[in-house]
């Protein structure tokens, strides 16, 4: 026999009561009836017997981390196809054979947090547009009556100490005071870090329940009685005798807006498919196309930049056209006119070999500085660009910073120093828009 398995055998073995422990080795095991994540601070579910001898699953509904949620999800799929089922904050069990009045306490909260819960429907119902809450106040009504049979609730029977505990409906059916602090007044689920449970004060649901217990709705009887009387409640409870009519109005006009929605999301799913054929379509008609002439295209501005690529293996990989009134390059970067105009005059003073060579910053468009790394044979590399001068140069003269028809200077034999870089800002000079 093993007692150190994977998460998932661990509740399996724990749902079929195969063994009486075993563990995933870190941070979920069960021990007897009791399955546990990261401690015994948070009991997952147990398995309980009644004093018939019948078995219920109790699973806690208290609220739990992301990694807790893993181990709940292994311990619902783990229990098994058909078997009773009950979901509760509630800890209740027997010891020797009878409840502890811990548990007898609990077992009625359980009875109140059902009753809030129909409470809430019935709120929940007069503002519904498409949900009818009836099926849910049904599955209440049911788990409240199972609940009941399983732990005998509607008889007196004696505590583990000895002591007479009376039926449990007679008590929060009672008015009396005492019977109402001790019966209305829950408990809560404990804080992380206190060993005190809090306490609140549900009485106001009383009423409610008196009004169940009045109309037989915890009895089985007949499907189609038991649907009149139980639609007769909400509408009693709301004092709405057109509730369903106006619940029928409001689902009809959502009904409506859904139909409408779900063509508008067709229609542009639609206009997806058909922009994306015509994308499609085009990348084909681009992409058998020479060098040349998507070259071209791409100066008019009639590709994007996502569509157009130098080829490898050219002494240049990008290229520079005016757009927008800025320079952009063939890999995305822009270059606003005014710094543009700061860096053609550098250019050509390597150009005519009038300055020795010096690194400094492309300022882009989008704030962003990039390195000039050299200027060799008449190419300009600034990160991973290699723009040739004619590219520079007829970008230039689109843009209207350098003189129409102007001829490549021969270099002279007097170079001149560079001024010294007077820092504008902390953030860099700008540089034509150049990926790094």
């Amino acid at each position: 026999m093993r007692y150190v398995v994977d998460a998932p055998m661990v509740a399996h073995l724990w749902a079929h009561q195969s063994q009486d422990s075993a563990r995933n080795g870190r941070n979920f095991y069960f021990e007897g009836k009791d399955i546990y994540s990261y401690g015994s601070h948070f009991r997952c579910a147990s398995v309980e017997a009644n004093q018939q001898g019948q078995k219920a699953y109790l699973v806690t509904t208290r609220t739990y981390s992301n990694t807790t949620c893993k181990h709940m999800g292994m311990v619902r799929k783990a229990i098994p196809y058909g078997e009773l089922i009950f979901y509760t904050p509630r800890s209740v069990s027997l010891h020797n054979d009878r409840l502890s009045e811990y548990s007898y306490y609990e077992s009625a909260y359980y009875i109140v947090d059902q009753v809030e819960k129909i409470s809430d429907y019935i709120n929940a119902q007069q503002k519904s547009r498409t949900q009818n809450y009836t099926e849910h106040v049904k599955e209440c009504l049911l788990n409240i009556g199972r609940w009941i049979e399983f732990w005998g609730l509607d008889k007196r029977q004696k505590s583990a100490t000895g002591r007479w505990l009376m039926p449990v409906l007679a008590k929060l059916s009672s008015t009396a005071k005492k019977d109402i602090t001790k019966f209305w007044t829950v408990t809560g689920e404990r804080p992380r870090y206190s060993s005190e449970l809090p306490r609140e004060n549900k009485s106001e649901y009383q009423e409610l329940f008196l009004d169940i217990l009045a109309r037989g709705l915890l009895q089985t009887t007949s499907a189609a009685e038991y649907k009149t009387r139980l639609s007769q409640l909400f509408i009693d409870r709301t004092d709405d005798p057109l509730l369903w009519e106006h619940f029928a109005e409001r689902k009809e006009r959502q009904d409506a807006i859904n139909r409408r929605n779900e063509e508008l999301r067709e229609q542009r799913y639609a206009e997806r498919r058909e922009r994306w054929l015509r994308e499609e379509e085009e990348r084909h008609r681009i992409a058998n196309m020479s060098f040349e002439e998507k070259k071209e295209l791409w100066y008019s501005g009639e590709i994007s930049n996502r569509w157009f690529t130098v080829p490898y293996g050219l002494d240049f990989n990008a290229l520079l056209r005016v757009h927008n009134g800025c320079i952009e390059t063939s890999m995305g970067i822009q270059v606003k006119a005014k710094e543009a105009v700061r860096l053609w005059k550098l250019v050509e003073l390597f150009h005519k070999n009038e300055a020795d060579f010096r690194h400094d910053l492309v300022h882009d468009a989008n704030n962003h500085n990039w390195s000039i790394n050299s200027y060799k044979n008449d190419i300009l590399t600034a990160g991973c660009h290699r723009i040739r001068y004619e590219e520079m140069r007829n970008a230039a003269m689109k843009l209207g910073i350098a003189a129409d028809g102007t001829e490549n200077n021969p270099p002279t034999q007097k170079r001149r120093a560079l001024p010294p870089l007077r820092p504008r800002n902390r953030s860099g000079l700008g540089t034509w828009r150049i990926y790094p």
